[in-house]
């Protein structure tokens, strides 16, 4: 097990092995409940949970989403990149709402509003510029980025890596994955990544 957070009349664990995060109801903790299964997520490292909004934030290792939020029906509603916070490990939510993450690689907490919201939209504005060819796109869709040399890793609404390419200046998606919303990583030689989510339709 990784990850402990309380809410309300709630203990939430974090299960690193089944890609679960389980509920205990207080004061006597005794039957344990599945919360959500956060499919495809990997190594999860930590959670932060607010029974309010039925949300919880889970770090894990080796992915291009440092931190995803999953809801209820398992799909990954917010995310936040490693170009943010490179390597978060633990979390919690304070009252007022804020999300403190530590990173081991830049010995660092961050403070994170939420009500800011985590994504820079949809044209790539962090590290470099990334410009697709349509948003919705049905099909294939191109990104273009002269000068650029790198990975780019796609995830789908739940969060599964659905694919990891090379990308040299520009890069061409034609997969047969179903119509819904899909965050693109790109990441350059020097570390440096732009997020795109786009819908496919």
């Amino acid at each position: 097990m990784t990850g402990l957070s309380a809410s309300g009349n709630y203990v939430f664990l974090g299960s690193r092995n089944q890609n679960r995060v389980y509920y205990y109801t207080l004061p006597g903790v005794s039957t344990r409940k599945d919360f959500t299964y956060m499919t495809g997520f990997g190594a999860t490292c930590d959670i932060a949970m607010n029974a309010a909004d039925s949300l919880v934030w889970v770090a894990s290792e080796n992915t291009g989403l440092a931190v995803k939020c999953y809801d209820t029906n398992n799909t990954m509603v917010d995310y936040i990149n490693v170009s943010l916070i490179p390597n978060a490990r633990g979390m919690a939510l304070d009252p007022s709402g804020y999300l403190w993450i530590s990173d081991i690689d830049a010995d660092k907490i961050y403070q994170v509003d939420l009500s800011e919201g985590i994504e820079e939209g949809d044209q790539g504005t962090e590290g470099f510029s990334v410009v697709p060819s349509a948003n919705p796109f049905s099909g294939a869709v191109t990104f273009q980025a002269p000068g650029v040399n790198a990975t780019v890793t796609v995830f789908d609404m739940y969060g599964r890596q659905v694919e990891n390419d090379n990308f040299q200046e520009s890069w061409t998606w034609n997969s047969s994955a179903p119509a819904g919303s899909y965050i693109f990583v790109i990441t350059d030689d020097q570390g440096e990544s732009t997020t795109l989510e786009l819908m496919k339709i």
